[in-house]
This record gives C-alpha cells, structure tokens and sequence, in this order.
C-alpha cells in the first residue's frame, strides 16, 4: 500500500515515521484469523464478484501515521488512482510532496520539489500491498469478515512473517472499494488510511502509471528488503 512505500521513500529525518496501498496501497492493508463460518465465506466471495467489476477507481485520501515516537499522527492528504490489471498511483501534497507510480513492472518514488525519484526494486515479497481487492490479498493474507450494522469490516493476517502484521479494511453499504484501511506494520505502529470521492470506472490513461525521470532528476536504485 501506498503508506507503505512512503515510509520506504522519505528523506531521512521522517523517512522513519512514515508508512502507501498502498498505495498502493492501499495504498498502505488488520484482522480476525480465519473465516470461522460459511456465512463469512460467503461475504468474501460476494466482495470478489463486486471488486472484479472495478476496472478503475480515483479517490481522495487522507493518512494518519501512528508512532510511538510521536504523540500526535502525521496527516497526509492527496488523490489515489488504480487501473486493471494492478496499475497504482499515489499523490501526496503538502511540505512533503511526493508521487508513487507502479505499473505493474516497476516502482517509481519521486519528489518533484527535490527533484530526486527512487526506482525500487524487490517488489515480488511486497506485490499484494500494491493492491486493495480481495482476490490478490487473499493469495498472501488469510481473511476473516463480519459486518457490524452497514459496515463490512475484513481483519487480514499475513500468511508469512514480514512488514506487515495485520490490516483492516471497512467497506461503507455497497461499496466495493474500501472507505478506510488501517495497517499494522512489524513495529505496532498504525497506518490509517480514509478515502472519499471515490469514482469507479471512469476512464483513466496508462500514461498516468508510468514514469520517466524528468531531465535534471537524481536517480537513485534501491531495494526493498
């Protein structure tokens, strides 16, 4: 998820304090086990039919960056894009501006006001935090649901030991698309995640998802570990 990768890509003062889906995510993705009843296997399978309708979705988010070494969450606001077959984009305003693109091939972090992008690398172990559907989570994450009154609320508990320890996704009414993620990171520190004005299915370009480094950009190659 997009918390996620911002915390991989910030400068060295904050670089620390912050997690994306993840962006991508995500967009970053918190739960109960495993499905314990039919009828929570049956509210998962309903949740995969309805996300695999979705072929784009663009939201305005807000993040809420949770340390122990803070007293008070660090908020970013900006907009999130995802396009079939896996494509993410996020865009973080503010004095730490930032935009995270995957195309599905490759991770860019860039910082137009440094003029300095991060191409990252190891994304294989990290590939379902690019994701917000249940159907590629549930590959490396096993899912319990409930609902409590209009509110369907997922607990994910990674199947492997990594960055991750739990994420929790609430889906408003009808929604497939995910209204809040809170993520659990190794640390017991929370990453949450709001979005609002989602737009599904509107047209959205490629191009928006790739990214060539502008002239007079300092490149750097990194790896996810």
């Amino acid at each position: 998820m997009g918390g996620f990768l911002r915390e991989m890509g910030e400068r060295p003062v904050v670089r620390k304090f912050l997690l994306p889906v993840c962006l991508p995510v995500s967009l970053h993705v918190i739960f109960f086990f495993f499905l314990a009843s039919a009828a929570g296997a049956g509210i998962v399978d309903e949740l995969k039919k309805k996300q695999a309708e979705i072929e784009t979705v663009s939201a305005l988010f807000m993040q809420e960056k949770h340390t122990k070494l803070l007293t008070k969450p660090i908020r970013s606001t900006g907009r999130f894009f995802y396009k079939q077959p896996g494509m993410i984009r996020w865009e973080y305003g503010g004095s730490t501006s930032m935009q995270v693109m995957y195309n599905g091939k490759e991770l860019w972090l860039y910082y137009p006001e440094l003029k300095e992008a991060d191409s990252l690398s190891g994304i294989p172990q990290y590939s379902s935090l690019m994701h917000f559907d249940i159907s590629s989570l549930s590959r490396d994450y096993a899912i319990a649901a409930r609902k409590e009154k209009n509110v369907l609320i997922l607990r994910l508990a990674p199947k492997t030991k990594g960055p991750v320890r739990q994420i929790e996704m609430e889906f408003n009414r009808e929604s497939s698309f995910p209204g809040k993620i809170t993520l659990v990171d190794s640390n017991d520190e929370e990453t949450v995640i709001t979005f609002r004005d989602a737009r599904i299915n509107r047209e959205i370009e490629d191009a928006l998802f790739n990214f060539v480094p502008p002239e007079g950009v300092t490149v750097r190659e990194r790896t996810l570990k």
